[in-house]
């Protein structure tokens, strides 16, 4: 017997790490999602829903895309892993290599609005800025700063989000801006808005918690931290503070870190039941 449609856009969302957004996109666009309405037109998802969803993000994460994934919901069969991610990465180079700023641009708002963010900057967005830094030709430099200064834009002004939890973002070590806005941009898909603090000296955010009123903090870390660097600001971290950065990884395998740390604010929020996370 199928189960009462219960969960608003907003719970389905928080339940599976997908944006509203996305979800509706889902629906008008593809037919994968066909949630019931209440008397005011508002969505209502089920339990299969919720399992459908999950369905949908399995295939997506074995680089299947969007377009490609109602057909194999009904004839699941074998794909070639990660095809579409490596379509999506090698269109995003060809555009920068071109400096076609127009196509750019549009590439990333139709990836923005069709995949989650924790898959598309896992599997995009982070791999793609790394090829950039590795072109090897003499207008290379011209290349990533252009292209990272669109995608700067670009995601700045898709940080919409007006409610949810408050999470702050803060820089510490040799870390590039560009980190710091790409997790706020998780952190949206996670339904939670974001408070940019930059790259502050931890022993004022005792300050910033108490003037700002947000619940939690994460900080992307970068290179150069010492031990005595975490040690000597152990007692600057909020009570609900948590570390992520690829370049972290180093630091916990030292056993420096006092706060929760993983790669993504995604994985935290899975293993770490951030208050800012999943259930």
């Amino acid at each position: 017997m199928a189960s009462e449609p219960q969960y608003p856009i907003r719970e389905v969302s928080r339940l599976t790490g997908i944006n509203p957004v996305t979800l509706r996109a889902w629906q008008r666009r593809y037919g994968l999602l066909k949630p019931a309405r209440t008397e005011k037109g508002h969505r209502l998802y089920s339990d299969e829903d919720i399992a459908l969803i999950r369905q949908i993000l399995h295939w997506l994460e074995q680089g299947v895309s969007i377009g490609q994934v109602k057909g194999l919901l009904n004839h699941p069969q074998p794909v070639e892993e990660g095809s579409n991610w490596e379509q999506a990465r090698q269109s995003l180079l060809v555009a920068a290599c071109e400096l076609n700023i127009g196509r750019l641009e549009a590439e990333l708002n139709e990836l923005a609005s069709l995949y989650p963010a924790e898959l598309l900057l896992r599997h995009v967005i982070r791999p793609w800025l790394l090829n950039l830094t590795q072109l090897e030709r003499p207008d290379a430099q011209l290349i990533e700063q252009s292209a990272t200064a669109l995608l700067a834009r670009v995601f700045t002004q898709l940080l919409t989000i007006k409610t949810g939890l408050r999470v702050a973002v803060a820089r510490a070590g040799q870390c590039h801006e560009l980190a710091g806005l790409l997790t706020c941009f998780e952190l949206q898909g996670l339904e939670c808005r974001s408070i940019c603090l930059g790259h502050p000296e931890p022993l004022q955010l005792p300050l910033s918690a108490g003037r700002l009123q947000y619940d939690a903090l994460i900080v992307v870390l970068g290179g150069g931290l010492t031990q005595s660097w975490f040690s000597e600001r152990a007692h600057c971290w909020p009570e609900h503070c948590f570390f992520t950065g690829e370049l972290g990884q180093v630091y916990a395998e030292q056993g420096w870190l006092e706060c929760p740390y993983e790669t993504t604010v995604s994985e935290l929020a899975r293993k770490h039941d951030a208050t800012f996370g999943l259930v």
